[in-house]
């Protein structure tokens, strides 16, 4: 009897120890899934607002593909983005990538700005 009780009770403690390490796995996945998310969106809305204020239109787009490929040297450049800015989901900066890029294109008149991970 003494022996089944013991077996229950450390069945039970790591049932219960299982359940706060998936609790927690959980609460910080979604955090850091919060902070890409608002990193993205960020330099999305810093694109939107390059493409508007250097009247970057789906005509030019259409003309110069490359023009709505919008890498982050050229948001660095015009001072839009900060150099130093990270990115959390790769913890580099973004004046070291060179790979990503954010695209500009357009659903009639609506300019939509979409980060693209290189």
């Amino acid at each position: 009897m003494k022996n089944k009780k013991t077996i229950l009770i450390i069945i039970s403690g790591l049932f219960i120890i299982t359940l706060l390490i998936l609790v927690i796995v959980i609460i910080f996945g979604s955090l850091k899934e919060k902070e890409i998310e608002e990193f993205h969106q960020e330099i999305e809305e810093a694109t939107c607002k390059y493409a508007e204020e250097q009247n970057i239109n789906q005509y030019l787009c259409n003309a110069y593909s490359n023009l709505c490929r919008v890498k982050f040297e050229t948001l660095i450049s015009w001072e839009y983005i900060d150099n130093d800015l990270e990115n959390p989901k790769t913890h580099k900066k973004v004046s070291e990538d060179t790979n990503s890029y954010v695209l500009i294109s357009f659903d009639g008149d609506e300019k939509i700005c979409t980060f693209k991970e290189g």
